[in-house]
């Protein structure tokens, strides 16, 4: 547990975000009457085009797809784990997407004036000056950003009941927290699992095109594994040792087939060797 407190924290992603969209009660009745319906949904509106708010969204996906590629599954809460051998290449990167929502709100809030008109005539009589917040109020709805908590030290467990019950609640969490370390660990079997075996089953059709995102994201996962292997589990640093000889030219893949044939077999060792550690 000490090694895990020493080389691991957590790191939560919160991201705001202004959904532009509003319900309209009066539409939704409308509706109901039109069908004679009752209590048969809700309408609503779009208030600013989605295209636009798609620039956001966009930077916003991203930066969370970059955290759980860089990161490991640790509770239902959204908190990520973070081995400290990744931090500064994570928080690095996350700079950069900070940089870019914000520069994408920026970017939004000074077309915000000329998109209200636009929807005062997409919306027509939908549209209710109402349904936009002031600018001021706006800039308050968009925020991105990660915090940071360490792991919970079980020998510092403090709480005034029975000692006998404190001791029960300290061996439930620690076995929670062996739990989730194992929960982790898969995660990274699994995702050599898929990559190496993406990789055999394209290379053993013969028919097969060869993108050369197939060796570049391979060799993504070997630069990035080592990172995330925060107990540095042997058997996961050799592993990933035996997936560096299947980075070669993407060219002499599709060109030449005994290559492809011989880097298929090796995909597929790696595969069924990798498969023995799912649960």
């Amino acid at each position: 547990m000490k090694n895990l407190l020493e080389n691991a924290l957590l790191v939560n992603l919160k991201i705001n975000q202004w959904t532009a969209r509003r319900h309209d009660k009066q539409v939704s009745r409308e509706i109901e009457i039109e069908h004679n319906s009752h209590n048969a949904g809700r309408f609503n509106k779009i208030l600013i085009n989605e295209d636009e708010m798609r620039k956001i969204q966009k930077v916003a996906s991203a930066a969370r797809t970059y955290l759980y590629d860089n990161t490991l599954p640790w509770s239902d809460g959204g908190d990520r784990l973070l081995p400290a051998t990744n931090y500064f290449a994570f928080v690095g990167e996350f700079r950069t997407f900070k940089d870019q929502y914000e520069e994408a709100v920026s970017a939004f809030i000074l077309k915000y004036d000329t998109l209200i008109e636009e929807a005062r005539v997409r919306l027509n009589g939908m549209f209710r000056e109402n349904d936009y917040p002031p600018i001021t109020a706006l800039q308050t709805k968009f925020n991105i950003g990660i915090t940071f908590m360490p792991l919970s030290d079980l020998t510092d467990f403090r709480l005034q009941i029975d000692q006998k019950e404190v001791e029960k609640i300290k061996g439930q969490m620690q076995i929670e927290i062996e739990t989730r370390i194992k929960e982790a660990t898969q995660n990274i079997w699994e995702r050599i699992r898929i990559a190496v075996g993406h990789m055999a089953e394209q290379l053993s059709k013969d028919d097969s095109k060869i993108h050369s995102s197939l060796v570049s994201n391979m060799l993504e996962l070997i630069e990035l594994l080592p990172r995330l292997n925060f107990t540095s589990d042997d058997e996961i640093t050799d592993t990933i040792d035996s997936m560096k000889q299947l980075i070669v030219p993407v060219e002499s893949l599709r060109t030449n087939k005994d290559l492809r044939r011989v880097k298929a077999n090796e995909a597929q060792r790696i595969f069924d060797k990798v498969s023995e550690f799912i649960l």
